[in-house]
């Protein structure tokens, strides 16, 4: 009896052992995967790389077997995507949002005030799948005509001039797909990087903002309105937004209240001397 009694415990150990184990195990299978990937790649280092230049003798194909220069770019605000064309959504996703976004800019219009430049940073990309890339995107009329989608003709090109704006990209294996920013690159006249959104963050007020600031040197004097939009709001590098400027407005309406004081103080002083000199010609008249 005392052996049977013995090997029942150890046969109860071994089932609370099992239990526990298959416990840990349900626990780990719940539990969300950890990621290997850093997700400061899915990033730009905007402070970085604002203010540099993609060189302007890098050649393209667009979408019709045009080449051309991206020096061609240059003398209108532009906004860059960096995609790439046998994408399973991602980059039609990114794309699509800055069309719709689009949509709702009223300061700056398509193809007369800005342009729109998709690139591949995929080698194998070519004008085909550029062009069926272009046409899942159904773009409207407006921004169809504003809008180009076009490859890098050297691969030495595509490595240095994505280095150049900070885009990082790397194949992964397991999701036999490209890892890579969904953000929206925002380029002066002159060629010069002045802005980085990002699709998940961006509204079409800091797009309209963007482009504005983009082209800030070149707005015209008659264009007072787009200046003082500028002027109201700021960028927030931590958000990636535009917000209201807080010390604008602060400013703005001490000087007003000032005004209004010292206005109103001297108002007061010339009634306050007028209703003195007519008291005193009325005790005149008196006498």
């Amino acid at each position: 009896m005392g052996r049977f009694s013995s090997k029942l415990g150890v046969v109860a150990i071994a089932l609370l052992a099992v239990c526990a184990s298959a416990g840990t195990a349900g626990a780990q299978w719940w539990r969300p995967p950890v990621s290997d990937i850093d997700p400061r790649l899915m990033y730009i280092d905007e402070r970085g790389v604002l203010g540099n230049k993609i060189d302007p003798n890098t050649q393209l194909t667009d979408d019709r077997g045009r080449t051309f220069r991206w020096e061609e770019m240059l003398g209108k605000p532009f906004i860059l995507v960096l995609s790439y064309y046998t994408c399973d959504g991602s980059c039609s996703a990114v794309n699509s949002a800055l069309a719709g976004l689009l949509k709702d800019v009223k300061a700056m219009k398509p193809g007369e005030d800005f342009k729109i430049l998709t690139v591949s940073f995929d080698r194998h990309d070519t004008q085909e799948t550029a062009v069926a890339f272009k046409e899942h995107l159904s773009l409207p009329a407006s921004l169809a005509s504003a809008w180009t989608l076009a490859t890098f003709k050297s691969e030495d090109d595509l490595k240095k001039q994505t280095e150049r704006v900070g885009f990082k990209f790397f194949w992964s294996p397991q999701d036999k797909s490209f890892l890579h920013p969904g953000a929206f690159l925002f380029f002066s006249p002159e060629g010069k990087l002045s802005r980085v959104l990002y699709q998940q963050d961006a509204s079409s007020r800091d797009v309209e903002l963007a482009l504005l600031d983009a082209n800030l040197d070149h707005i015209r004097v008659t264009e007072v309105g787009n200046l003082l939009l500028t002027l109201c709001y700021s960028y927030n590098f931590k958000d990636g937004k535009y917000q209201l400027n807080i010390p604008l407005y602060v400013g703005v309406g001490a000087l007003l209240f000032g005004v209004l004081t010292l206005s109103g103080s001297l108002i007061f002083y010339k009634l306050r001397r007028k209703g003195r000199v007519m008291k005193g010609a009325n005790h005149a008249q008196m006498a």
